[in-house]
């Protein structure tokens, strides 16, 4: 695979938020390099080859720092650089703090936290050497709001928000630029997840704890992840080039309430 077109890396890009970033990137002429732990990833790819997108697919966790420094030389092997890294694998964890054992909090830190450093860590060498660069990493509301039962997701995702920030004037030198995206309530699987977990715990149907979900939303709707995903390609873009150190609240005012 060779060509002029830009590169972006997005992880967790089988499914949901990160299959739909894939999309539009791919749409907007970049060629993608696609990990993820999960073979559904091949279908995203297929979809995108059909609409003449090119693309990388690498199975990879994100926790692993030997698969993630292969990906990053698969993904220059085949294409050469790397312009644009999107942080979106990530794991949620819905408990009680006293229902969560230290190897359940160690694995959503270590995918959510660990797997954003060791991407950064092993792209970065690449955009210091051309002297520019894009990074968004996923952060959530979860990050800016308590909630129940989600306190070990939450604290990874304020930890997002804190290495984004810091990572933005380590590399600004560079001309890098590290952004963070916090969306709100996303039709997903893992948000479908996390709701048969509520509802498993307090007997509501799922309609029920849906309609309670979405309340949370000032237009009282999930948003798609295309909705999020184009946030994500916003930040990525020269439109969003003196933009840096900022997360974008993609939330429906669930913070502004």
């Amino acid at each position: 695979m060779s060509g002029t077109k830009p590169v972006v890396v997005v992880t967790g890009a089988a499914r949901g938020i990160g299959a739909a970033v894939a999309k539009v990137f791919c749409r907007s002429g970049y060629r993608a390099a696609l990990l993820d732990v999960l073979p559904e990833a091949q279908s995203e790819c297929a979809e995108i080859r059909a609409e003449g997108g090119e693309y990388l697919y690498i199975q990879c966790d994100v926790a692993d720092e030997t698969a993630v420094k292969a990906a990053v030389e698969q993904t220059l092997a085949a294409f050469g650089t790397v312009d644009v890294l999107v942080n979106n694998a990530g794991v949620v964890l819905v408990a009680a703090v006293e229902d969560i054992d230290y190897a359940r909090f160690q694995r959503v830190f270590n995918i959510n936290v660990g797997g954003t450093f060791l991407l950064c860590k092993y792209v970065l060498p690449v955009m210091k050497a051309k002297n520019s660069g894009a990074i968004v990493n996923m952060a959530s509301v979860s990050g800016h709001v308590g909630q129940i039962d989600h306190s070990t997701y939450g604290a990874t995702k304020g930890a997002i928000l804190a290495f984004s920030r810091a990572l933005a004037w380590e590399v600004a030198a560079h001309n890098i630029r590290v952004n963070s995206v916090s969306p709100g309530s996303v039709d997903t699987p893992m948000l479908r997840g996390d709701i048969e977990i509520e509802i498993a715990k307090t007997g509501m149907s799922f309609a029920e704890a849906k309609r309670l979900r979405e309340g949370e939303q000032a237009f009282k709707r999930w948003a798609d992840p295309l909705e999020i995903a184009e946030a994500v390609y916003f930040l990525a873009s020269s439109k969003a080039s003196f933009i840096t150190g900022a997360d974008l609240l993609v939330d429906c005012g669930w913070v502004a309430k």
